[in-house]
C-alpha cells in the first residue's frame, strides 16, 4: 500500500459493475492476441471510459524504465509458455495458436485486413484491456481486497478472458501488467508494456511464420 488514504469504495465498484455489462460485448468471443469485438461493444466501452474515467492516472510513464522490465521479463515468461505447452502437449492436451495469429502466420501481407488487425491488437487491445482490468477491475478491488489478492484476481480475471489453455500463462504476463500500474500508479506503463508485447508477437509471426510450429510443437 502506498499510506495515502483510500477514497470511498463505492465509486470504483459502480463504475466495475457498469463497465462489466459493456465489456461483455466488448470482449464476447474473445480468445486471441488481438480480436475483432462486437461493433456496439468497442465504441460503447471507449465512451464510458471516456465520459467516467477510472479512478488512476494516466501519467508518469517513464517509458525507458518500462520498456526495461519487459526486457528483463519477456525472455523468462517465453521459456514459461514454451514449457507449459510442451507439457500440455506431453499429456495430450492440443493447443491451438489464437485465431489472429494464425492468419497472420497463414497469409501474412496478403490479407486485406492487415492494416486493421495489426492496428487492433497492437493498439486498440492494449488500451482497452488496460482501462478495463488495471483501470476499473484492479481500482474497484484495490479499494475492498489487500494488495496481493487484487494482482491475483486481475491476473486471473485477464487470463480467463483469453480462454482456459491460455489462461495461466496470459496470466502471468498480467502480473506484470499489473505491477507496473501499482509500481507507477499510473495506468500508461502497463499499457506501453503490453502494446510493446503484442508489436512484438505480431511482429515475430510476420517475420517468422513457423515459430508458432515451434511453440506450439505442431
Amino acid at each position: 500500500m502506498n499510506g495515502r488514504p483510500r477514497p470511498p469504495a463505492l465509486i470504483p465498484l459502480l463504475q466495475l459493475a457498469a463497465v462489466a455489462a459493456v465489456a461483455a460485448l466488448a470482449f464476447g468471443g474473445h480468445g486471441a492476441v488481438g480480436w475483432p469485438a462486437p461493433a456496439v461493444g468497442l465504441p460503447a466501452l471507449a465512451l464510458l471510459a471516456v465520459v467516467w474515467p477510472p479512478a488512476v492516472r494516466w501519467l508518469p510513464l517513464r517509458w525507458a524504465r518500462v520498456l526495461g522490465v519487459y526486457a528483463a521479463f519477456g525472455p523468462g515468461w517465453l521459456l514459461f509458455v514454451f514449457g507449459y505447452l510442451r507439457g500440455l502437449r506431453a499429456l495430450g492436451v492440443v493447443v491451438q495458436p489464437q485465431p489472429s495469429l494464425l492468419r497472420l502466420a497463414e497469409r501474412g501481407a496478403e490479407l486485406p485486413e492487415l492494416a486493421a488487425l495489426v492496428a487492433g491488437i497492437v493498439l486498440v487491445a492494449p488500451l482497452l484491456e488496460e482501462i478495463v482490468f488495471r483501470g476499473y477491475l484492479f481500482t474497484a478491488l484495490d479499494r475492498v481486497l489487500p494488495r496481493p489478492s487484487v494482482h491475483l484476481l486481475t491476473a486471473a480475471a485477464f487470463g480467463l478472458v483469453h480462454g482456459p489453455h491460455y489462461a495461466l500463462p496470459i496470466g502471468v504476463l498480467a502480473l506484470l501488467f499489473g505491477w507496473l500500474r501499482a509500481r507507477h500508479d499510473s495506468l500508461s506503463p502497463a499499457a506501453l508494456a503490453h502494446a510493446v508485447h503484442n508489436a512484438l508477437t505480431v511482429a515475430a509471426v510476420l517475420l517468422w511464420p513457423g515459430c508458432l510450429d515451434l511453440l506450439y510443437a505442431r
